[in-house]
């Protein structure tokens, strides 16, 4: 065996490498959000290393890699530019998607206190509750405040969870919905204003910062890229901010977070659990808003195809597309895109301030 290593070590170490190469595989292929999975299956790779030598050479570099993740530096700087690249728009110019994205939190603090009936503790369940949100770094920033020792199983499971739920997911809407509801079309996106545009975000900005500072890192680092852009006067740093620098960080997010993924945590039934609560949490934020909507249609003469509610995640842009894909495919003619877009990025803010305002109510450092 390399490094005189145990025929069980040599066995789980076979076992990472394959779920390593399994990881890779799906982001290539299927390219499940490739940007965080494949730098995530290097750093599993590299960190479970069986030459005990050379895991010890990298030790301090993971060990430096890991203070970004345990500060918060490395969600923030991705979030300041996916502001900086977010065109916000169509969520201004369709307020009740903003509403109704808010819902989410409903399904997220109910798998909280699942996770809880479930034995996990209350830091466990809640940052496992924030794989609903969609968007994995969230699901991330709150685990390694909250329960570091989860950060690997809670971060891979956010981030390969969203492929199982956009299969499952057309399932449960067509359960949910008639025909006649699935074939409703959608008025057309006003046009918003620079002004607009640029008020939204400072207001977003500060509002965050008054209401829930604790999620200035989230929230707050995404208004404050977006102002950056809408501002107009640093173009050049909003387009590096948005096409460089997020890429660049998420690269080393994904190995910090790799490097954390360790075979026996990954085998236990604590990460059983994760996996369960977090797919449930997924759907379940599918369901609430689904239903909301249903319920708005009954009181409103304009009413809203309820297939949005299956964009009510942080996953922006490609919550939309699926979406826009299932209305497709009731209507070729259809376009549900700007709507669900809006659903989105209702969602992704929803779940930003939600994981701030966890991390305010459960603690953690």
């Amino acid at each position: 065996m390399p490094g005189g290593m145990s025929l069980l070590d040599f066995g789980l170490w076979i076992f990472m490498a394959i779920l390593s190469l399994g990881l890779g595989y799906v982001a290539i292929v299927y390219r499940l959000q490739p940007v965080f999975l494949l730098p995530l299956a290097a750093g599993l790779l590299f960190a479970n290393l069986p030459v005990l030598d050379f895991s010890r050479a990298l030790a301090d570099f993971f060990h430096t890699l890991q203070g970004g993740l345990s500060s918060g530096v490395y969600p923030a700087l991705i979030f300041l530019g996916w502001g900086a690249g977010a065109n916000l728009h169509h969520l201004i110019a369709h307020p009740r998607q903003l509403v109704l994205g808010f819902l989410t939190p409903l399904a997220l603090f109910t798998i909280l206190f699942l996770g809880w009936s479930w034995g996990l503790n209350p830091l466990q369940a809640g940052s496992i509750a924030m794989i609903g949100g969609g968007d994995g770094l969230s699901a991330t920033f709150l685990v390694a405040r909250l329960a570091p020792d989860l950060v690997g199983p809670v971060s891979l499971a956010a981030f390969t969870l969203v492929g199982l739920n956009f299969w499952l997911q057309p399932y449960l809407v067509r359960v949910l919905t008639t025909k006649k509801e699935r074939l409703l079309r959608l008025p057309p996106t006003r046009k918003v204003s620079k002004r607009e545009n640029l008020l939204f975000a400072v207001a977003g900005l500060v509002l965050t910062l008054i209401l829930v500072p604790r999620a200035a890192l989230l929230t707050g680092m995404f208004f404050l890229g977006n102002l950056l852009k809408e501002s107009g006067v640093v173009d050049r740093l909003a387009r590096t901010l948005a096409n460089r620098l997020a890429e660049i960080v998420a690269v080393l997010l994904g190995l910090a977070v790799g490097s954390r993924c360790r075979a026996e945590d990954l085998l236990s039934v604590t990460f059983v659990k994760v996996m369960v609560l977090g797919l449930a949490a997924l759907l379940l934020a599918t369901l609430v808003v689904t239903i909301a909507i249903k319920i708005v249609n009954l009181f409103s003469s304009q009413k809203i195809n309820p297939l949005i509610g299956a964009a009510a995640l942080g996953l922006v842009p490609d919550a939309a597309q699926v979406v826009q894909i299932m209305g497709r495919q009731e209507d070729p003619h259809n376009n549900l895109y700007a709507h669900a877009l809006a659903s989105s990025q209702a969602a992704l803010l929803a779940s930003t301030l939600t994981a701030g305002l966890l991390w305010s109510i459960l603690g953690g450092g």
